[in-house]
């Protein structure tokens, strides 16, 4: 068993990372992670004090990468390339956006994400009002582009009972030939044409 004195703040969230990722954020958990870095759980509660410290200590590695923004370019394009970012980040982890919707922003690295936002929103000429919702609208549908459904094979007789809704049945190709990635570079495309006219 390791000791207390052996353990920090590193090597927890570390272990924490790939305890996410091994077995998703439902069996995250204090008690499973003090058995992976081999400690009891009152040596892990000396340096994280409950499963919300814990969390947030993950949600802040999960974000750990500065976005890099070329202050030169077009507000569009700065909110572009740090939305695509911000989805890279998450789709190394599983399980990331469910964490994060699960946790405010409170960490430095979080923050910094919102700061980079607010910044590019304000300089724009976007509202305060405005920016904050602009902020939480783009941070949801980030979200939403990296949680997938699971594929469900339909059953019997979708087909035929699709014949009710005849402009259903015209989009299935389309949906069937979108992927996750395509959605999100739509969705940005539609909000920022909609910033844009509304600035």
């Amino acid at each position: 068993m390791a000791r207390k004195g052996s353990l920090d703040l590193a090597k927890i969230t570390d272990a924490a990372v790939d305890l996410l990722d091994e077995t998703g954020l439902a069996e995250l958990s204090t008690r499973r992670l003090a058995a992976k870095l081999g400690v009891s759980s009152p040596t892990l509660y000396w340096h994280v004090k409950d499963k919300a410290e814990l969390l947030d200590l993950v949600a802040e590695a999960i974000c750990a990468d500065a976005f890099e923004i070329d202050q030169d370019l077009p507000w569009r394009e700065q909110l572009a390339s740090g939305l695509r970012q911000f989805r890279a980040l998450l789709m190394r982890h599983r399980d990331a956006a469910a964490l994060l919707r699960e946790r405010p922003p409170t960490g430095p690295h979080r923050l910094g994400h919102v700061e980079t936002t607010a910044r590019i929103l304000l300089e724009a000429g976007f509202s305060e009002e405005d920016t904050a919702g602009i902020s939480r609208l783009l941070t949801a549908h980030v979200l939403a582009s990296v949680e997938t459904l699971s594929a469900r094979k339909p059953d019997e007789g979708f087909l035929e009972r699709l014949a009710d809704y005849p402009h259903v049945s015209r989009l299935g190709p389309a949906f069937a030939r979108q992927s996750g990635e395509d959605v999100f570079d739509l969705g940005v495309e539609v909000i920022l044409d909609g910033l844009e006219a509304r600035l």
